[in-house]
């Protein structure tokens, strides 16, 4: 299994890479089907998400995100792709996305995320 959630930067910079987080999260794949769940991780690179249920490797979707950073609404939305879904047991599935073609704001969106205290 791959994993994008590890760091390989020096110890002083590994906070600023991967950020733990419990903030609500949907991903739509295909047209119509919406699942709700929550973020719990986030890096430069993807996201982490726990969902109640599975969804295929590859698969294609729309990963939406919104936080509260400092009082200020933030909200990421991003094209992803399901890199790994894993049972959790009963908190449900987690899925590993990674994000692809970000543009500006979603590029704003993680920085913003991966400072946030």
């Amino acid at each position: 299994m791959e994993s994008f959630f590890s760091s390989v930067a020096s110890s002083t910079d590994a906070g600023a890479r991967v950020k733990n987080m419990r903030w609500p999260a949907s991903l739509r794949v295909g047209h119509t089907t919406t699942l709700t769940g929550r973020a719990i991780q986030i890096s430069s690179s993807g996201l982490s998400v726990l969902l109640d249920r599975t969804v295929r490797e590859g698969e294609i979707g729309l990963v939406r995100v919104d936080a509260f950073i400092a009082g200020n609404p933030v909200r990421l939305q991003a094209r992803t792709s399901v890199v790994c879904c894993t049972c959790v047991g009963m908190d449900g599935f987690r899925l590993s996305l990674r994000f692809q073609d970000l543009d500006d704001d979603a590029q704003t969106a993680i920085d913003t995320l991966l400072r946030a205290r």
